[in-house]
């Protein structure tokens, strides 16, 4: 399996975090990834066979040639076996609004293909990262294909979602949307929708991701060493909404989560 992290190049710079292209062989071995929720939006392309997903409802799905993926609130796992590729275009959150001229919300918990939203649009794009050979050349088809869908919003507005994630960001996920709402001057129905036009989740909903986003990075980098103190230090002061969480989100109980994951030891005392 090969990987290439590529960055955008000029505008794109400020609305995209990077293409990742994945690469593998005829004999490599299969691959199987489980997925969580992230907080942005992405669009995939397959330029060799798709992956197939697999739904905690027991539905397996075949992905559509090119996609784009909303924000979604489950887990799912993703395998391909043989020759595969497959570019991840990665917006940061709050950016793929610029490139959709529809809110965000309509796309939730959904992988839309790109042909019901761009139409012949798309089809050229596919054919042409069939056919290139190289990854700089499909970087440029990529890219040509985004600046030419591209449709910037107000400023007035893409400066109010910046503020509204770093205001999140600052809370680690921990704030009421109340009191999001206050904090930004507005009222909770304008801040349901601008979230749900520039994010794609109501702002109860995209809190409560990004708190879940902060508590795999604490697991992750080992800053406790009891679950106990890592659930109350992310807000949970129910053992059952911790557990019932951690399971939606990702299909792991915390303590095996965390055995999985963490670079030091966590006393699993969750499960």
């Amino acid at each position: 399996m090969n990987f290439h992290l590529v960055k955008p190049s000029g505008f794109l710079s400020s609305y995209i975090r990077h293409y990742c292209f994945m690469e593998s062989e005829v004999g490599d071995a299969a691959i199987a990834e489980r997925v969580i929720p992230v907080d942005s939006i992405q669009l995939m392309l397959h330029y060799k066979d798709p992956f197939v997903e697999s739904h905690p409802d027991t539905s397996v799905i075949r992905q559509p040639r090119s996609f784009v993926s909303g924000l979604n609130g489950s887990w799912m796992d993703v395998s391909t076996s043989g020759e595969m590729g497959v570019v991840f275009v990665s917006f940061f959150p709050g950016k793929a609004r610029q490139f959709f001229n529809f809110p965000l919300a309509e796309i939730e918990n959904q992988r839309v293909g790109l042909r019901d939203i761009f139409h012949r649009e798309i089809f050229e794009v596919e054919e042409k990262l069939c056919l290139s050979k190289s990854i700089e050349d499909k970087v440029y088809c990529i890219e040509g294909f985004l600046k030419k869908i591209f449709c910037p919003v107000s400023n007035h507005d893409e400066l109010f979602i910046q503020r509204f994630l770093e205001i999140i960001k600052a809370y680690k996920g921990q704030i009421a949307a109340r009191d999001l709402a206050d904090k930004l001057s507005v009222t909770c129905k304008t801040l349901e929708r601008k979230s749900a036009n520039y994010l794609g989740k109501t702002p109860k909903q995209y809190i409560r991701l990004i708190r879940f986003q902060e508590l795999l990075t604490n697991i992750s980098t080992g800053r406790h060493t009891h679950l106990t103190g890592l659930a109350y230090d992310s807000g949970y002061y129910d053992q059952a909404h911790f557990i019932h969480d951690f399971k939606q989100f990702c299909g792991y109980t915390p303590s095996a989560y965390a055995k999985k994951h963490c670079k030091s030891y966590l006393e699993a005392d969750y499960h």
